[in-house]
């Protein structure tokens, strides 16, 4: 990798990435993980395609650090919301709202990060939606635990019900994915009351 990975990115550094990051999520959104090639990503960007490898070594890499781009804001997003409420039941209303709203204002990054997390397989073989562990959902299942020993939340296998909050969560994201200018509002207001009312006692 060129030196441009190294934590002191110069300004034209860092808006480059920011540059090929949204021309990727844009030609994800066009035509899919698999033929989203360094070739067509330069085209969207107006560079060339050597411009990208002196960023990122390869497609691999640059569709992963849209994954990072993309989820790192929204659990910084979906923290903040969370942060702002004291009490499970509040914290997992913020959580459900901060997450759907981060998702109807980000709408292409996030179909686009789906889309890869769907697609994208690891060296063994691992499709990349099935590698997640437990830190990647510590915030949810900090609220939900801690629900539960309070005894507001129903009780159940934490596991079950980070699960069941996920699940529920991408019925307005597989809209988006359906149809990225659809109108998501109604799924997430029910979403978020049907959460509600599945957990609270």
């Amino acid at each position: 990798m060129a030196s441009s990975e190294s934590p002191s990115r110069t300004f034209t550094e860092t808006a480059r990435r920011a540059q090929l990051i949204a021309a990727a999520i844009t030609t994800v959104n066009e035509i899919g993980y698999h033929r989203a090639s360094l070739s067509e990503i330069a085209q969207r960007a107006g560079v060339a395609k050597s411009a990208i490898v002196y960023y990122f070594s390869s497609k691999e890499a640059l569709l992963l650090s849209v994954l990072e781009d993309v989820f790192t804001r929204l659990e910084i997003a979906v923290a903040q919301a969370v942060d702002a409420e004291a009490e499970p039941p509040a914290q997992l209303r913020a959580y459900a709202r901060g997450y759907l709203s981060y998702v109807d204002g980000h709408r292409a990054e996030v179909t686009a990060g789906l889309e890869i997390v769907v697609s994208h397989r690891t060296e063994d073989g691992t499709p990349l939606y099935l590698t997640g562990t437990e830190e990647d959902s510590q915030v949810l299942r900090g609220i939900l635990s801690a629900g539960m020993d309070d005894g507001v939340f129903r009780r159940m296998p934490l596991k079950v019900a980070v699960a069941l909050v996920e699940a529920l969560l991408d019925v307005p994201t597989t809209e988006l994915q359906r149809d990225l200018n659809a109108n998501i509002e109604p799924f997430a207001v029910e979403s978020v009351e049907a959460l509600m009312k599945g957990f609270t006692v």
